[in-house]
């Protein structure tokens, strides 16, 4: 309660509108030239996207892409751009190189780190971080929600853990059909780099307490993938434009 407190009082709140407006406008209105206030977030519009993001100082609402015309019913989303280095440019060019609907990611460091006062995202059930992957559901049920991680092998428990590449899971201990076929491709595409299926291959990293991945499981709707990705790997495919794509590539397949 405290806590929530302290959300309200620095900004940090999901919405000035209840969760349940904040997730209709997701699902429905953003992309009707509806204002944004109501979110506390800045809207703007570029050639393919709109633009959605909390520019108050210290703002932890989020930023947020919507992709104008067809679009593969697919969100690329960074909860920890900043503390997971790397994560959040990698989300923005696997969305400009792919037909991905929408992406995400958060505006304040998780840790405090940039002066902030810490917020975590990916464990906030009622931020618009939350409202944003449910409404994604509500327009999209049969689509696919991604989130991407980066993890220190050096910190892993298992020195399986600590080689891999990615550690692929559904945020939950059992990986559904699309979690499996998801980390095939990865395999394939990744190759020779390892990347591990959570929990049969790696018994950590597999994302149970995620926000997102939780309220996409209650409501139903869209699938979820949470991707834990090596420091290497996350340098490799911001400087090889070619792995990048081959990634893309199993992201959009699964999503079809």
């Amino acid at each position: 309660m405290i806590r929530w407190a302290i959300l309200l009082l620095t900004g940090f709140a999901a919405s000035a509108c209840s969760s349940e407006n904040a997730r209709a406008y997701f699902a429905q209105e953003a992309l009707q030239e509806r204002d944004a206030a109501k979110l506390r977030l800045t809207r703007t519009e570029e050639d393919k996207f709109i633009v959605l993001r909390d520019t108050r100082h210290c703002g932890g609402g989020g930023e947020y892409r919507l992709r104008k015309g067809a679009v593969v019913p697919l969100a690329i989303t960074a909860p920890h751009a900043f503390h997971d280095r790397g994560t959040g440019e990698l989300a923005l060019r696997v969305f400009a190189h792919s037909r991905a609907a929408v992406a995400a990611q958060n505006t304040v460091a998780r840790d405090g780190s940039d002066g902030c006062e810490a917020l975590d995202v990916a464990r906030e059930s009622e931020h618009l971080f939350t409202q944003f992957a449910l409404g994604f559901s509500d327009r999209f049920p049969d689509g696919l929600i991604v989130q991407l991680h980066g993890f220190d092998g050096a910190k892993r428990s298992t020195s399986r853990a600590e080689e891999a590449a990615a550690i692929v899971s559904n945020g939950s201990p059992s990986p559904g059909p699309d979690t499996l076929d998801l980390a095939d491709c990865l395999s394939r595409a990744l190759a020779p780099r390892a990347v591990l299926l959570y929990p049969a291959e790696a018994n950590e990293l597999g994302g149970e307490g995620n926000a997102q991945g939780k309220a996409l499981r209650e409501a139903g709707g869209a699938r979820f993938a949470h991707i834990e990705l090596s420091a290497d790997l996350r340098e490799a495919m911001l400087s090889d434009e070619t792995l990048l794509e081959t990634f893309v590539a199993c992201l959009e397949d699964t999503a079809a």
